[in-house]
């Protein structure tokens, strides 16, 4: 033990100094003047400089190091393995019952020398032993993430690893193991017996399709000890086969891939079940079928093309949005189109309006109804009615010409991104033949392309965008965009450069922006082993969000089920945890209420099943020997913990270790320090009175 002081500890002689200093001052002349006897003074000086100094020490705020040794158990870790893979072709009564009574009792016997730390890992890392066996999902690297941050250095002895192998999440987990530095006790479980099996493997497809259309698929299918057996692949679709393919088993082990066709028929989440024909002699038949779903939907936007004339332009135009998911287009002209234009989610004129079709009422009826508008300049084309539209451009000019014009991406330009692969094709394509004249940029409107004459980079916008309150318009100045696509073929290989700026650009014309003052919003898709979120959010007459009324939810799974919930409120919004759900097709109905009005909101989610601890059921028991192995230690049999617990205890290195830390602690805390100051105070308060002093 020593003592340390805050301020330096060469003022401790002046602590004693200032004490002998004032018992002198009051004491030098005690003999004459108090009657004190010169051995009565001497001692009160005494006293008096004893309490002074003492308290002047406490002012320098000394603190007593003391050092303390603390021995400390060595760690092992004790993990088992939760998932469902370990039951799903193995002994699930022994798993559950003797086994689990060997592994609790291994961890109370080792308990005596060793700090025992138990844990279960599957989809995630819990502390504790559960032999549920229910995890969807298996991350064996996560495990050993979780044991380095938690309990990872000199203390750390070993860790007991009872697994079957299988893992289906995260890394390989023999590079998180060998960041722990100790030996890694494996204890296999499950079943390597390779039994037949047929699998359906993985089945690929659509997430979302558009009604009518028709989509593809892809099914996987594994065979294990089947060879010269026939099965049947089919697809389901409320109870009805809509594909099917008959397979022979040709090899051991066998993988084919089948392809099918689907229809989308009907909106909404649609569910089909792919089936693999069982075998007498399968391990198990749960790994036959899966369920998969499609989200169809009935919203595909409508693009009228409509041309003064037969060109190139229109065919380019067409093509391009022939590639473009959920958008269909139909080409009309001027002089027989008869169609309703407030139908449409865009309407593209090219060269139009003209001196001779003006296109007046049907612009008006596009302009009321907030129809999108891109406009196409050429020739012909009326430049005082296309200013008219409010377009963003102004073209001021009276020369019936045309001028070539090359692209300049405008690199401000933020609406939508341009990726600096189209920026460079575009700067390279031919020039468009734009009208000529003066082009005018409103103050609302943003240049996409900016025109280049000849070496001159120009200010003129070449293809420009603005919304007018909900409206969104666009002006391309010039004709000519059939020579980019055959540019983009010549100089790239493909036309996607020249292709996705045209996608960009109707895709920000025909997004219709979703005024609804109540919404909710979720993901199509969620997987059984997460929680299922929702976000709501509700707007006053200003729309200003608000969140003051309760918000109720329903949700309604196939079989006309109903689950009531409350939103919780979260900032200026609602969010809603409904937890995990079972798999399957759920729809929900929302409502809530603000000053009287009454607000819905419906909709439908699904619930994907996790099935991929079913897909494999044969142990990777190569896995757990690598990993003892690697970390020197050993694999043992379920009914191997005796052996599991000697190895662990004949480690040298995995032993007590003994710890020396200083220990600081502040000497006016001590108790008996107040109680000397106080019978020092004391004694010499009692003999000044008893000799007659005050």
């Amino acid at each position: 033990m020593t003592i340390t002081t805050v301020h330096s500890l060469w003022l401790a002689p002046l602590c004693l100094a200032l004490g002998l200093g004032l018992a002198w001052w009051l004491y030098r002349r005690a003999s004459s003047k108090d009657g004190f006897s010169r051995n009565l003074a001497l001692l009160l000086a005494t006293i008096r400089a004893l309490a002074v100094a003492l308290i002047a020490f406490l002012l320098l705020e000394p603190m007593v190091r003391t050092l303390v040794r603390e021995v400390r158990k060595p760690v092992v870790v004790i993990a088992h393995d939760g998932s469902a893979s370990l039951i799903a072709a193995g002994d699930t009564a022994s798993i559950r019952g003797l086994f689990r009574q060997d592994l609790e009792d291994l961890a109370l016997r080792l308990s005596d020398r060793y700090e025992v730390r138990s844990f279960t890992f599957g989809e995630s890392v819990q502390e504790g032993l559960h032999f549920e066996q229910q995890d969807a999902l298996t991350d064996m690297s996560e495990l050993f993430r979780e044991v380095y941050d938690r309990l990872a250095g000199p203390d750390l002895g070993a860790v007991v690893l009872a697994s079957d192998g299988i893992y289906n999440r995260g890394r390989d987990p023999r590079l998180d193991a060998a960041r722990l530095g100790v030996p890694v006790f494996t204890v296999a479980l499950g079943d390597t017996t390779v039994h037949p099996d047929l699998v359906l493997r993985a089945v690929e497809h659509n997430r979302l399709n558009y009604l009518g259309n028709e989509f593809p698929g892809l099914a996987r299918v594994e065979a294990r000890s089947l060879k010269g057996q026939r099965t049947r692949i089919a697809v389901l679709y409320n109870g009805r086969e809509v594909a099917a393919k008959e397979l022979t088993i040709t090899s051991d082990p066998y993988f084919e891939e089948v392809p099918f066709s689907l229809d989308a028929e009907k909106p909404g989440i649609q569910r089909y079940t792919v089936d693999v024909r069982a075998m007498e002699d399968e391990v198990t038949e749960v790994n036959n079928r899966q369920d998969i779903y499609i989200d169809v939907l009935d919203a595909r936007h409508s693009v009228l093309l409509l041309g003064a004339s037969p060109h190139p332009d229109l065919g380019a135009f067409r093509n391009a949005l022939g590639g473009l998911e959920g958008y269909e287009t139909e080409l009309g002209f001027a002089d027989d189109f008869t169609g309703n234009v407030e139908a449409y989610d865009l309407v593209v004129l090219h060269r139009l309006p003209s001196v001779q079709r003006p296109m007046t009422a049907l612009l008006q009826r596009a302009s009321a109804k907030g129809v999108p508008l891109l406009v196409m300049l050429g020739q012909g084309t009326d430049l005082k009615a296309f200013n008219a539209l409010g377009c963003g451009v102004q073209v001021s000019g009276d020369r019936p010409a045309t001028m070539d014009a090359m692209a300049t991406v405008d690199k401000s330009f933020s609406a939508f991104t341009v990726e600096a692969g189209m920026i460079r094709a575009i700067e390279r394509f031919p020039p468009l033949q734009v009208p000529f004249g003066q082009y005018d940029l409103g103050r609302s409107a943003s240049a996409v392309v900016t025109q280049r004459i000849g070496a001159v980079r120009t200010a003129y916008p070449l293809i420009a965008v603005v919304q007018q309150n909900e409206r969104r318009m666009a002006t391309i100045a010039g004709e000519g965009l059939w020579r980019w696509r055959l540019a983009d073929m010549q100089q790239n290989g493909d036309q996607e450069h020249v292709d996705r700026l045209i996608h960009k650009l109707v895709q920000y014309l025909a997004l219709k922006v979703d005024k609804k003052r109540f919404r909710v919003e979720h993901a199509t898709a969620f997987n059984s082993s997460d929680p299922v979120l929702f976000a709501a959010e509700l707007y006053n007459p200003s729309y200003e969000r608000v969140n003051d009324p309760e918000v109720e939810l329903v949700l309604r799974d196939e079989e006309g089920r109903d689950y009531p919930y409350a939103f919780g409120r979260a900032s200026d919004s609602y969010r809603l945890d409904a937890g995990r759900l079972p798999a399957g097709r759920y729809s929900w109905s929302a409502r809530t209420e603000l000053d009287g009005e009454r607000f819905t909101a419906a909709g439908e989610l699904l619930v994907r099943p996790v099935v991929a601890e079913l897909l494999s059921t044969t142990g990777d028991h190569g896995l757990l020997a690598d990993l003892a192995v690697r970390s020197d230690g050993i694999m043992v049999p379920a009914d191997g913990l005796e052996e599991v617990e000697r190895a662990i205890r004949e480690r040298a290195q995995i032993a007590a270790r003994s710890y020396a830390h200083s220990s600081f602690s502040d000497l006016i805390s001590l108790r008996w320090l107040f109680f000397v100051l106080l019978a020092l105070l004391s004694a010499e308060w009692i003999l000044r009175r008893r000799n007659g002093a005050y």
